[in-house]
């Protein structure tokens, strides 16, 4: 780096430049995982993909092969989804309904609260000193907030709601707390090899909206957003239909949620990885699954109201496709790619992060959203600069 450039960086500060190797480097990746994503509370389903006995769904958390269920009690339980005798995976289907779970390799028996309840030949273990009601599945803790499941993989943490907090959660309950929502549509998972701060950073980034997205610069007016506790982000959004076809905002422009009016909405950031778009009549729920410093996997469910007939959940549908879809395969995945190999570049030590005087609320195109999301990076990393231990 030239003397006139470590004098630039300098000058702006440590808040405002994030050091690139953060986006390749495996150390940083590796204390990512150990100081955030098995310390945070992570989106993993919607309710009403669960929503009667004995329903599953799997996913799969740093190494971590999780099954998520609801019991008899209609309380819901993430397990890891292993067995305890050998170490076989239980489930492999993505979704589904059963009664109880069997291992497929010794067809040892969990009940939907993870309890060993059956085991093929048990007489063999007499006077061994096993005692089947010493090896339960691995639960891990689940909460619910709004009907978004979320699980935490540590052992100490504080609860899913001061997580999120009371100002962020009266805001997304408007409209997830007035009525009873449902999965509508949930996309195929999307590899993208990029490093999940990339895809996360966008989330957040006004900035480019009008330049990479051509739609949503002409029907999307910004509104104001707010920077909530714990890495947390809303901004308001508007909707102009001088920006549609006359005939597919009359198509769409339909239907709004409780609470709303046509034209309402707002995106939601939850740290570390999550983006909750809301359009009055539908709600787009991305979220990441990290695999390694330059792997992620995007995942997308589209929610609509349970008693919504077909045709109502075809409208929700194509609106998702209009402002969350289509800019995001079509648009933004080309500049992920784009900046993910513009960062692993050697010779290009720093990156910006410098728009704006410092704030917590404010109207989109400045980078306090930004700057918010390595603060809260910062503080859970354990580190003074946005950059990598040791870098």
């Amino acid at each position: 780096m030239t003397d006139n450039m470590s004098a630039a960086i300098e000058k702006l500060g440590g808040r405002r430049v994030v050091d690139n190797r953060v986006y390749t480097d495996q150390r940083t990746y590796d204390r990512e995982v150990e100081r955030i994503f098995l310390r945070s509370w992570l989106f993993v389903a919607h309710e009403s993909e669960i929503a009667n006995t004995g329903d599953f769904v799997t996913t799969t958390l740093f190494g971590n092969p999780l099954l998520i269920t609801r019991d008899r009690e209609n309380k819901v339980h993430a397990f890891l989804n292993v067995c305890r005798h050998r170490g076989s995976m239980l489930v492999d289907e993505a979704r589904g309904h059963c009664s109880a779970f069997r291992c497929p390799y010794h067809f040892w028996v969990y009940s939907l609260t993870g309890d060993l309840v059956g085991i093929s030949q048990e007489a063999a273990y007499d006077g061994t000193g096993f005692e089947k009601e010493n090896y339960p599945l691995i639960e891990v803790d689940c909460s619910i907030e709004l009907g978004l499941v979320f699980v935490n993989l540590s052992k100490e943490h504080g609860t899913l709601r001061a997580w999120l907090g009371e100002e962020l959660l009266e805001t997304m309950a408007k409209p997830l707390g007035l009525a009873e929502f449902a999965v509508i549509n949930s996309n195929p998972p999307q590899p993208i090899p990029v490093n999940w701060k990339v895809v996360t950073e966008n989330g957040r980034d006004g900035y480019h909206v009008p330049f990479v997205h051509p739609f949503l610069r002409k029907a999307s007016p910004p509104g104001p957003y707010r920077l909530f506790a714990n890495g947390h982000a809303v901004q308001q959004l508007g909707a102009d239909p001088a920006g549609f076809d006359p005939a597919d905002w009359e198509y769409v422009a339909t239907n709004p949620f409780p609470g709303l009016e046509v034209g309402d909405g707002w995106i939601v950031n939850l740290f570390p990885d999550t983006m909750i778009m809301l359009r009055w009549n539908m709600i787009s729920i991305d979220f990441l699954r990290v695999l390694s410093p330059t792997e992620s996997v995007m995942e997308n469910r589209t929610l609509g109201l349970a008693s919504d007939d077909d045709d109502v959940r075809e409208v929700r549908r194509r609106n998702q496709r209009y402002w969350f879809a289509n800019p995001i395969e079509e648009e933004d995945a080309p500049v992920f790619l784009k900046q993910q190999a513009g960062v692993s570049a050697p010779l290009l030590r720093f990156s910006v992060i410098a728009r704006g005087a410092d704030a917590t609320t404010g109207t989109r195109g400045d980078d306090n959203r930004l700057r918010q999301f390595w603060d809260a990076w910062r503080d859970m990393m354990g580190l003074d600069e946005n950059s990598g231990d040791g870098l």
